[in-house]
């Protein structure tokens, strides 16, 4: 897929599901990605929720018994390790950061628990600056429509990404993407037979796709476009 094009199928999915970029608080946001490592965001919020009624700073949450912890995020995926590496992300975000969540990429990695793509979340979500956090879901649509090649690691389809969309658009592609992936791009059984980019998507069985939910009945396309 050319940049040209590229460009009009993000225009395109924003139209869609008219994404608005809104600013969380850092930590929300560090605390969020932590959490949300191998966990469904059905699960994640709610116990993000509970924790932070407790634990609203890095001092609160340092200072909340581990048991308390594991209870609030439980179940969470991997709560038990989750909830050590909160404990220590708290205890540098007070040590080395002056209890504030760093706006460098540099600095976020060093926190437990986060990687590149919590990192970049932190970043666009909580300081509003434009870059586009590659999850599962991202990576995945960007391989099927044939912006990034097959294969491509997250890294690698941030980097590509970021270099065809100007800053505006970083802010809200993520959760374009996302939404895209979850709800029709599906990771099992893409619905391909009512995508709105499906003519310029490169996903080698999308034909199949097509015709297989051709057929969907008014009770599913509502569902679906709710």
């Amino acid at each position: 897929m050319d940049n040209k094009t590229f460009l009009f199928v993000i225009s395109t999915l924003n139209k869609k599901y008219k994404v608005k970029m809104t600013r969380v608080r850092p930590f929300e946001v560090l605390i969020h990605g932590i959490l949300s490592t191998r966990t469904k965001d059905e699960t994640t919020f709610p116990a993000q929720r509970r924790l932070l009624s407790l634990a609203g700073n890095p001092q609160k949450l340092y200072s909340l018994n581990a048991k308390v912890i594991r209870k609030l995020i439980y179940p969470v995926g991997f709560y038990k390790t989750k909830t050590k590496l909160l404990k220590r992300a708290a205890k540098m975000l007070i040590g080395d950061f002056n209890g504030k969540v760093p706006s460098s990429k540099t600095d976020l990695l060093k926190i437990p628990g986060v990687g590149p793509k919590v990192a970049s979340l932190v970043l666009v979500w909580g300081f509003g600056i434009p870059v586009i956090p590659v999850d599962t879901h991202v990576n995945r649509v960007s391989q099927r429509l044939g912006i990034v090649p097959k294969g491509t690691k997250p890294e690698a389809t941030q980097r590509i990404l970021e270099s065809v969309l100007s800053p505006k658009r970083r802010l809200i592609t993520n959760k374009t993407l996302v939404k895209f992936g979850k709800e029709i791009c599906r990771p099992l059984s893409p619905l391909c037979g009512i995508c709105p980019v499906y003519h310029y998507c490169e996903f080698p069985d999308k034909d199949y796709y097509k015709n297989r939910y051709r057929n969907l009945n008014k009770e599913d396309t509502y569902k679906i476009y709710r």
